[in-house]
């Protein structure tokens, strides 16, 4: 599911890159987490490390409703008949209106 919602929005060319620059914030949550179970009072009650996780979660799980929300009625540009093109968020309005009229 995650796989075919990266190649809806993200083009090919530029997918591994920005999948690359997601990674690092996710890195220091989780350094943060480990780190912070060596502070004295989180080590004695891990419901703070729990809290936080939480939080994270629902904060997670409420962008990805408002990116559901955004792209419903997503579609790529028809390209040679059969084949598509999704252009995803990092093709510029100029190319996808060039796009849309090679097709017509």
């Amino acid at each position: 599911a995650i796989s075919y919602l990266r190649s809806k929005v993200i083009p090919e060319s530029h997918r591994a890159t920005i999948m690359n620059w997601f990674r690092v914030p996710m890195n220091l949550i989780t350094c943060g987490a480990f780190l912070c179970l060596h502070v004295d009072t989180i080590s004695r009650d891990k419901t703070i490390v729990f809290a936080a996780c939480f939080m994270l979660a629902v904060t997670g799980t409420f962008l990805s409703g408002r990116f559901i929300d955004v792209f419903k009625n997503y579609e790529g540009t028809k390209i040679d008949g059969d084949e598509t093109e999704k252009p995803g968020l990092l093709i510029d309005e100029d190319k996808q209106e060039q796009l849309k009229e090679e097709v017509a």
